[in-house]
């Protein structure tokens, strides 16, 4: 049983507090971070969302698309397609799950600001997806368990909720095991690696050699497009 691709890219502009002025710039800046989304430039991407936010804070689209953003940056420093530099005080999984819950934190912002029940059950979904990259299938089912409030006939979301209850701990499942949480808590943690605890660095370490790895990639894929550029074999681009 695998789990399913995150939801539900991008939703519908929403309304803003901000000038018709201000409401443009912003606006403009999210088309420019779908069109690079779209053609696969995703580290580039979110830094146009941010930029939107930093123009109109209330944006919610913004904050949802730069949600996905993250969350797919998190799965290329994962998978190794984003790499950290040598000699990092952190470890690529620590350095995803970090991303992981910065793109759940986009997505909650968005889904305790509105009241569209589709926007709702999409980013309930997505933050579910996020817990699950990260195995922390509780959170993961009581995420999905919203998305189905608002849409309960999704089968992707319902697909994605077993996945999660399917892989919660036995004593969760069987709704036990209160009392023994504590002390398993305590020797899971005498069992830590000491070479992992010593790979922790602080969260504003962390986001900062995040945006720097993004940095980097857009760097490289600058230059790669550079040296794939030739006018007499370019490629005919398609419209989206």
């Amino acid at each position: 049983m695998q789990l399913k691709n995150l939801k539900y890219n991008f939703i519908i502009l929403l309304g803003t507090t901000l000038s018709p002025a201000f409401s443009q710039k912003d606006a403009e800046t999210i088309y420019d971070g779908n069109n690079m989304y779209f053609s696969g430039k995703v580290p580039e991407s979110s830094a146009k969302y941010a930029r939107a936010l930093e123009i109109n804070p209330n944006n919610r689209k913004a904050n949802f698309n730069l949600g996905d953003a993250i969350y797919k940056n998190a799965l290329m420093i994962k998978s190794g397609k984003i790499q950290i530099p040598p000699g990092s005080k952190i470890t690529p999984d620590s350095l995803a799950k970090m991303a992981f819950d910065k793109a759940a934190q986009n997505f909650a912002i968005v889904a305790n600001s509105v009241s569209d029940k589709d926007t709702l059950h999409r980013a309930w979904h997505n933050i579910g997806n996020c817990y699950l990259q990260k195995k922390e299938y509780q959170q993961a089912v009581d995420a999905y368990k919203k998305s189905l409030k608002f849409n309960p006939k999704d089968e992707e979301t319902r697909y994605n909720l077993a996945f999660a209850l399917k892989n919660l701990p036995k004593d969760k499942k069987q709704g036990g095991g209160g009392q023994s949480n504590q002390p398993q808590n305590k020797k899971e943690e005498q069992k830590k690696d000491p070479k992992e605890q010593q790979s922790q660095m602080s969260k504003d370490q962390a986001e900062q050699l995040l945006k720097a790895l993004m940095d980097s990639e857009k760097k490289l894929q600058d230059k790669r497009k550079q040296k794939q550029e030739d006018p007499s074999k370019r490629d005919v681009e398609k419209d989206w």
